[in-house]
């Protein structure tokens, strides 16, 4: 498991989620429990969400990192929520791919659905039509047959339900990029300024060099269902994070055909601190 040295294993994230004072929030496909941890308290509420594709364990790490430095100093005016992992069994897969060694692309759940095209905003739907048997089996394999398909989501949508969520974070990998709304259209969202400040000040944080982006700025490629776009609805500054540049090495052929180092550093720690580092004030609720 040398490939994933630096990471934190199942086993690894429920010790450090536990230490935290995780609570149980739902169940996986396979019966594996989702937690979230909370820290501080107040109305207002942070979101941080990790783990939603299963091969991108450092969001995992981010997420954890960023947990265990907020309570070292829980804020006093808000509630922090994170879900160190949304896709618990892929996660669990894709440690025993590397335990075995073997060479896995993962990203959906245990019932082939990309959990990051399960959300409501610009979900796929139902098909109709002449080509609505073979065209809505390839949908529901992708984004479910419905928002909230799948156990893992309508976990995360059940979390956030009442809640007054007005700064949210997903965690994903790679390509050192922060990601605005809205995805599944080309409009920006209503706060698109003020969201604009604040992925400016988390880039100017950070010692490598991350844009910020406008997800649906291409008109070919406009992905429904996400995360960002949801949690926008919901009145929250939501960005996505896609963390890191990923471990190929040009002089390593050996990393050309490892999938979990197309999306994780072989040596996590620094991206991972620096990342910490600069979300911190912004799921602080900072202005």
């Amino acid at each position: 498991m040398s490939v994933a040295a630096g990471y934190s294993d199942p086993a690894r994230v429920a010790a450090r989620a536990q230490a935290l004072g995780a609570t149980p929030i739902g169940r996986s496909v396979h019966g594996r429990e989702l937690v979230a941890i909370s820290i501080g308290a107040g109305e207002r509420v942070s979101l941080v969400l990790g783990g939603i594709h299963p091969i991108e364990w450092i969001g995992v790490e981010v997420a954890l990192g960023l947990a265990e430095r907020l309570a070292a100093a829980p804020p006093a005016d808000r509630r922090v929520l994170i879900v160190p992992v949304i896709n618990v069994d892929g996660h669990a897969a894709i440690s025993r791919d590397l335990t075995a060694g073997a060479r896995r692309y993962r990203r959906t759940n245990q019932r082939g659905v990309d959990l990051n095209r399960n959300f409501p905003l610009g979900h796929a739907g139902a098909v109709t039509g002449p080509l609505a048997g073979p065209l809505a089996r390839l949908v529901e394999r992708r984004a479910g047959a419905a928002p909230w398909s799948e156990p893992e989501t309508a976990a995360v949508a059940t979390l956030v339900a009442g809640k007054a969520v007005d700064r949210a974070v997903a965690l994903h990998a790679f390509g050192r990029m922060i990601l605005l709304p809205w995805a599944h259209r080309g409009a920006t969202s209503p706060r698109h300024a003020e969201l604009l400040a604040h992925a400016r000040a988390v880039a100017a944080a950070l010692p490598a060099r991350y844009r910020i982006l406008h997800t649906g700025r291409w008109p070919l490629f406009r992905p429904g269902g996400l995360e960002l776009d949801w949690l926008t609805s919901l009145g929250a500054l939501a960005m996505l994070v896609e963390c890191g540049r990923g471990g190929l090495e040009a002089r390593r052929p050996s990393t050309w055909i490892q999938p979990f180092r197309w999306y994780n550093p072989a040596q996590p720690g620094t991206e991972v601190d620096a990342l910490v580092h600069a979300l911190e004030p912004f799921v602080r609720g900072e202005p």
